[in-house]
């Protein structure tokens, strides 16, 4: 695998050396970890949000809301500052422009917190696929549709130096969670609400951040600033232009540090140094699948799976003898996280024909994952209920070679060709299946070794999954112990409705704290 053909070529980030790399694995390590570095900085702040709520609690048991703590370190003399996707209609779960009206703290003057709010691109143009496995048709998506996606923290360190994280987590409460996804965790609800209500409302969730140290910071810090000051509400009477502190060259490399190469999706037109856009995240997948073949094992999570020219590439490198295993969300659009555009957008794409070309592969496994916990109302029964697959993955490992890459973009021509997203990619095997069996001992409830070892075996990792997948099945049913969390992806594959009338959340909490102390 020659990581000098991976790379994105074509777009505005290269490939940096010298960088630290961590992945945090759903919400509770990803915001412990974020929320500890906005208590540690002391020059500057900066987020980029899409999805978000004011009353979001990173650390749920502190009871610390968001917006608290970055006023608290404004007024501590930090520069914080956001950019806010501001959607054309009104959507759940983000923060629209408050004017005529404020957010404390947000806007009010000399050290306030300094916002500004981004209306999103469309796009319009021909949507084309490698292969010929798709008849190509024309793409007429109006700014209505479009969304700035990303989801990124950047700030100083504290102690001289610069760091991010990269991700898909948003910060709304639903979006926590920890890597047991247990379904009467209550830091899942949201401030304020009904906790059963709060938890029959919404499934539990995977998803992932990277933390970067290294001069790949530079290149989220240099995003955050181009779209900051291309904002299109800038309330410039309230916030000035931001300049970056600090270039990649600046940032000295970190001795033994990987390669990493940030990655973006923006949309044409959007700001005047990228008139053709990014299309970056697109660009890496479609490499690394290429260079995929036999005894090579790729590794995909995401929450979507309608972009022609990414299926495309999975299927080519299944016919070249490449083991697939992936993981996908039960029902991408139900619930809290319904979306409507999405919704609107898989139709055009013809969602059901992207699995066409893949369903029956002898080399191609599609999975979702589950989770259970004894029913405290019923005894040898379970509650069962799907694990809502927000992470944005792809991990190639070969014998010679392994790249990865996640962050907010989905397998989706939205997030692939106009939305605005962001990714990380790296090269690194050693890290690369360490991480994947981390992900993999989450899912299939084993030891991480035991996990990690199934990677040299590419046949043996796909049977393993399917072998639980298929033998979860009829505990959809029973409502027994599953194996494990690996569950079929498909029609047949339903998981209950999310009952918890009568249960007394007091007396679950009050065992799982004996059992801890024991």
């Amino acid at each position: 695998m020659d990581s000098s053909t991976l790379w994105a070529k074509d777009f505005s980030y290269p490939p940096r050396k010298g960088n630290e790399l961590d992945i945090l694995i759903d919400g509770q390590a990803a915001y412990a970890e974020i929320a500890e570095a906005f208590k540690t900085a002391k020059r500057f702040i900066y987020l980029t949000i899409s999805f978000g709520t004011e009353d979001f609690m990173p650390v749920p048991d502190t009871g610390e809301i968001l917006f608290d703590i970055l006023r608290a370190r404004q007024n501590d003399g930090v520069d914080v500052r956001m950019v806010i996707w501001q959607p054309e209609n009104k959507t759940q779960d983000t923060i629209p422009d408050p004017s005529p009206g404020k957010i404390s703290g947000v806007n009010e003057g000399v050290g306030s917190i300094l916002a500004r709010w981004d209306h999103a691109k469309g796009y319009y143009g021909w949507y084309r696929s490698p292969h010929n496995h798709f008849e190509p048709f024309y793409l007429t998506f109006p700014a209505k549709l479009g969304c700035h996606h990303q989801k990124t923290y950047v700030m100083d360190d504290g102690n001289g130096g610069y760091l991010a994280f990269v991700g898909g987590i948003n910060p709304v409460q639903a979006y926590w969670d920890t890597t047991r996804h247990d379904l009467l965790d209550v830091g899942r609800v949201e401030k304020g609400k009904d906790l059963l209500k709060g938890l029959e409302d919404v499934p539990p969730l995977h998803d992932i951040f990277y933390k970067i140290k290294g001069p790949a910071v530079a290149d989220v810090l240099a995003n955050f600033v181009e779209r900051y000051n291309g904002a299109s509400i800038p309330h410039k009477d309230d916030t000035i232009d931001a300049v970056s502190p600090v270039t990649a060259g600046q940032i000295p490399e970190i001795p033994n540090g990987i390669e990493v190469q940030v990655l973006r999706t923006i949309a044409p037109d959007t700001y005047p140094n990228l008139p053709d856009g990014d299309r970056g995240i697109r660009e890496l997948y479609l490499n690394a699948l290429g260079a995929a073949g036999e005894g090579d094992l790729v590794y995909i999570e995401n929450q979507y799976f309608f972009d022609h020219g990414i299926v495309s590439e999975i299927h080519e490198a299944a016919e070249r003898g490449a083991k697939v295993i992936i993981v996908l969300t039960s029902s991408p659009d139900e619930g809290l996280f319904q979306g409507e555009v999405e919704s609107i957008l898989e139709k055009i794409a013809g969602y059901e024909a992207t699995f066409q070309i893949l369903s029956g592969h002898a080399n191609v496994g599609i999975f979702t994952l589950g989770n259970y916990v004894p029913d405290p109302r019923s005894d040898g029964k379970n509650i069962i209920s799907e694990t809502y697959i927000h992470s944005k993955t792809m991990a190639i490992i070969g014998k010679d070679g392994a790249i990865m890459t996640g962050g907010s973009g989905n397998i989706a021509f939205t997030s692939m060709w106009f939305h605005s997203e962001m990714n990380v990619a790296f090269i690194d095997p050693d890290k690369i299946k360490s991480w994947v069996g981390r992900l993999w001992a989450e899912h299939l409830g084993k030891l991480e070794d035991e996990a990690a070892a199934l990677i040299a075996n590419p046949e043996d990792a796909l049977n393993a999954f399917r072998v639980q997948a298929k033998g979860n099945k009829i505990t959809l049913e029973d409502l027994s112990t599953p194996m494990g969390h690996v569950f079929e992806w498909g029609e047949d594959t339903k998981f209950p409705p999310r009952n918890l009338a009568r249960i007394d959340l007091d007396a679950v909490l009050a065992e799982k704290v004996t059992v801890a102390k024991a």
